[in-house]
């Protein structure tokens, strides 16, 4: 990302510690447990409410499905299972890549039934569940953390380039699942894989690919609430001189960030990044910045330096991390 979102806490961030009960003290120890089905019995008081308050094909059935799999289910298989939810978790060692994530496919070998339970209860926590009374009531409501995540900022924290809905509008723009929910189960509902994102980057680019494996290799991913803003730079050069006919085939665009080239390259590949710089370079808003702005001040006796040096005062305003190599190029 080209610069993280500050972690905010909200009540509804407990709603992991939902998943995390019902499926390591409850689902995966079936074997151990004498009930021949679930029941919202066997959770603890507190959360039987969001399994008996919520349509059964929500929660209810889903679990019921996997808990009579699990009776069935080996030492072995259920270790696998408890560390899926451990790991899958620990969002920032995931995309530091000091521990390795357990995808649906590796679930899919023990018991491919399994898999559809579980994605079917992971789903509809984010799709429905939230909505519902019993779990916004204790919880509070998704579009609260949004809200104090985002603040004020209409920047999107991934591009750059696009904007987010703020706390002022009273839709949001998209919560991105930052470790996809398609390829890795139980964090469906981690708000610290949840993150606000254009909706450029998240419906046209990113959809469902995998943050942490390209092409099968396992990769570093920049952790969205990382504490410090990585340093990436941008270098454009122009094929042919700048004027209203460029293309992108004109333009070449290189990422880097010293310590980070990897987790740069994820970025790049996850979000379609250099081919959104370059096509933003091309259009006619850019085009008019430089001839009516940038030239107009140059006129006026402004330094190139100097004007280049307030960009950078502002760096992540008004897509200036971008103008300075787009002006640094021309």
């Amino acid at each position: 990302m080209i610069r993280p979102y500050q972690y905010s806490y909200n009540k509804i961030q407990k709603i992991q510690s939902f998943v995390n009960h019902v499926m390591l003290d409850v689902i995966f120890k079936a074997p151990k447990i004498p009930n021949p089905t679930f029941s919202s019995a066997l959770v603890l008081p507190k959360y039987r409410i969001l399994i008996t308050g919520i349509n059964n094909n929500y929660v209810l059935n889903p679990l019921s499905d996997a808990y009579l799999i699990c009776k069935g289910l080996s030492s072995t298989q259920l270790k696998t299972l408890k560390k899926a939810v451990h790991n899958n978790n620990k969002i920032r060692e995931l995309c530091n890549g000091t521990i390795e994530p357990v995808k649906y496919s590796e679930i899919e070998i023990i018991n491919a039934d399994l898999v559809v339970a579980l994605k079917t209860f992971c789903n509809y926590l984010y799709d429905e569940v939230v909505k519902k009374a019993p779990f916004y009531n204790n919880y509070e409501n998704i579009n609260t953390y949004y809200k104090t995540v985002v603040k004020k900022s209409s920047f999107c924290r991934c591009c750059g380039i696009n904007k987010v809905l703020t706390q002022f509008h009273t839709h949001r723009s998209a919560l991105d699942h930052y470790l996809p929910r398609k390829h890795y189960p139980f964090n469906s509902l981690n708000f610290k894989n949840l993150v606000p994102i254009c909706d450029v980057c998240n419906s046209k680019y990113k959809l469902s690919e995998d943050t942490l494996y390209s092409t099968n290799t396992r990769v570093k991913a920049f952790y969205p609430f990382r504490n410090d803003i990585p340093d990436i730079k941008i270098n454009i050069v122009f094929n042919k001189p700048f004027d209203d006919t460029i293309m992108p085939n004109d333009i070449e665009l290189n990422l880097t960030c010293v310590g980070f080239q990897e987790e740069v390259e994820t970025w790049e590949r996850v979000f379609g990044i250099a081919e959104n710089y370059k096509a933003e370079c091309c259009t006619d808003e850019m085009r008019m910045y430089f001839e009516e702005q940038y030239i107009a001040l140059m006129n006026r006796g402004i330094s190139k330096a100097d004007y280049i040096d307030d960009l950078n005062r502002n760096r992540f305003g008004d897509a200036n991390f971008l103008k300075i190599p787009f002006l640094e190029a021309i």
